[in-house]
């Protein structure tokens, strides 16, 4: 779920992991002990457990990896509270390096803190054949106190949201979260996934019927940054928190742009469609949106017709990863899972396994 800084890696005939795990609760953190700690090697053919160790009093724990592999990475899970925290993968490179990391885990909580809305970066296609819209939107949504935020129950979402009115047919892409974690209930985007202090990307795609005539969507909660591309270059706003930024030309296409932001819930931004050229019908194409701060940025591939939600290309390293954790995860804990649990995890456990097969 979550990383604070990579774990050391040394010995010369092998991997060997050391660090400790810590409790973060505000400004104060605390050791845990008696947490199994696991260690994952990772290589684009794809990856498991190689060792694991029981945290001891002050948190620490040592766990070692077979001869070196330097066309491996390896990475270190816990699970705490029945969430499964991660260190960021480490490249060895066939290097040796000595250094002693942090694995942070979190308390939980189902009331707090609030899951905000740190960005909305929404992309709007010209119409497809049957005059419907197909829409991607990358959704960060951001913890900022020191608790991982977990449903109260199957009924209360961790997070929710409005789509523009008339979305339908959601289909959710490569996110941070569970695809099975965000559901669509009515035209309300909602997510259950446990949200960890940070950060989290949702990639979904949905469409606008053909009877829309604008892109009509109410902020019901405050959005920091909203970041709008509508594939038509007489689109134009009408009302709402954002302005007018010009044309955007992207593997020849014309989007207009309009950006701006929602301190306070109830604003409604309309954008109407004026019907102005796009892209032709059998292009592939990329949109790149540079999300704030230049911190980073997502890519979506949009493809038509055949293939309508965006996808991040694969890191099979990545996707490994989350695999060998997640079956060491389920070998780990100390009861049984209840079978929606299980069904959950099983169900993610293919999704990443056929990934990793095409």
């Amino acid at each position: 779920m979550i990383a604070l800084g990579v774990p050391g890696v040394a010995g010369a005939q092998g991997v060997r992991v050391t660090g400790r795990v810590v409790r973060v609760a505000g400004a104060d953190s605390q050791p845990v002990g008696g947490t199994w700690v696991t260690l994952h090697r990772v290589t684009a053919a794809g990856g498991g457990p190689v060792d694991s160790a029981r945290s001891d009093g002050r948190g620490r724990y040592t766990v070692r990896a077979g001869p070196l592999d330097s066309t491996a990475l390896y990475v270190v899970s816990a699970l705490y509270h029945g969430i499964a925290y991660f260190t960021r993968p480490v490249h060895t490179f066939g290097r040796q390096v000595d250094t002693a990391e942090i694995l942070a885990v979190f308390d939980t909580s189902s009331v707090a803190p609030a899951i905000t809305t740190a960005q909305r970066h929404i992309v709007v296609r010209r119409p497809e054949e049957d005059g419907s819209r197909r829409v991607v939107e990358l959704i960060v949504l951001s913890n900022a106190g020191s608790q991982t935020r977990i449903a109260p129950d199957s009924t209360q979402p961790v997070w929710q949201a409005s789509l523009p009115r008339g979305a339908v047919q959601l289909e959710v892409g490569e996110s941070d979260v569970s695809t099975e974690a965000v559901t669509l209930r009515g035209t309300v985007l909602a997510v259950s996934a446990p949200v960890p202090p940070g950060e989290k990307q949702v990639v979904v795609s949905y469409l606008l019927p053909r009877s829309a005539r604008e892109l009509d969507l109410l902020l019901d909660q405050p959005v920091l940054r909203l970041n709008i591309l509508v594939e038509d270059s007489a689109a134009s706003v009408t009302s709402g928190p954002v302005a007018a930024m010009g044309l955007s030309e992207m593997e020849g296409a014309s989007f207009a742009r309009f950006d701006g932001a929602a301190p306070d819930a109830g604003a409604r931004v309309r954008i109407a469609f004026g019907g102005g050229p796009g892209i032709g019908a059998d292009s592939l194409w990329w949109v790149v949106v540079v999300l704030a701060g230049g911190a980073f940025a997502a890519t979506f591939l949009l493809r038509t017709r055949r293939a309508a939600v965006p996808v991040r290309a694969v890191d099979p390293t990545a996707l490994a990863a989350e695999l060998a954790a997640i079956q060491a995860a389920l070998a780990a804990r100390d009861r049984p899972l209840g079978d929606e649990e299980r069904a959950a995890y099983e169900r993610r456990r293919a999704f990443l396994e056929a990934r990793l097969g095409g």
